[in-house]
């Protein structure tokens, strides 16, 4: 049956000589994968651009309930990402944000109000001009709410230190692999009340923002059976400390 569903690119790969397949994050039918034929063919009228990680669709696709591979009849893009491609500090967000999606959504429900989270967040970083040091951080934050696990808000003077496995604050630290120091947890709760829009990157010491990201994937292990490696935090470590 045709269905039009608004799309996400979270992740591509080639497929034989002309093609792709692709994983799309929709909010009626979850992250399906798509075969594209033909897309990377020289002359072919769909350009295989569209597929970038990130990129914002319209699909008109083939869909079929218990299907693995699904297929797309007509694509276009809905919001060009003028500044992702040209900025090396938002290009490397994107990547790294399709890289986390394309791990923590893999059997993803539907889910609307995910989908436009994403696609929210996905406008936001491309328009956002400042306060892009703990953008990706924020991200992983708000998302975490709406896979279930979102870090709990018990911060106080004599609960400072967030243990990663139960996802609360406690009073006394725990086994070091689990837990953050007070320094961290401070931090860290401050970025879980920051928006995307108006996050405190500046007041957050370089040394600081690295160990908040490597905690917040570790995070996502403790609470996400199989979560892989994401290969692109050297690239995000590179940029912005």
């Amino acid at each position: 049956m045709l269905q039009t569903t608004p799309g996400i690119v979270l992740h591509s790969i080639k497929y034989g000589d002309t093609s792709l397949i692709t994983r799309i994050l929709t909010p009626r039918f979850g992250v399906q994968s798509y075969m594209v034929q033909g897309v990377r063919k020289t002359k072919a009228r769909t350009r295989a651009s569209l597929f970038q990680p990130l990129t914002l669709l319209e699909l008109v696709v083939y869909h079929k309930e218990r299907t693995g591979l699904q297929h797309i009849r007509e694509v276009r893009c809905t919001y060009p990402l003028a500044a992702i491609g040209n900025d090396i500090r938002k290009n490397a967000i994107a990547l790294f944000m399709s890289e986390v999606l394309h791990h923590a959504l893999r059997n993803q429900e539907p889910h609307p109000e995910a989908f436009d989270f994403v696609y929210n967040a996905v406008v936001t970083l491309d328009n956002q001009q400042e306060n892009l040091a703990t953008f990706h951080i924020v991200f992983l934050l708000q998302l975490a709410r709406f896979l279930g696990f979102a870090p709990a808000t018990n911060f106080s003077e004599s609960h400072c230190y967030f243990n990663l496995q139960e996802g609360v604050y406690q009073k006394s630290p725990g086994l070091q692999s689990q837990s953050l120091t007070s320094e961290e947890s401070m931090y860290f709760f401050r970025l879980t009340q920051a928006s995307l829009s108006d996050n405190p990157n500046t007041k957050i010491p370089s040394s600081v923002r690295r160990s908040l990201l490597l905690h917040t994937i570790n995070y996502y292990r403790y609470h996400i059976e199989g979560f892989a490696e994401v290969k692109s935090v050297d690239v995000l470590e590179q940029i912005f400390h």
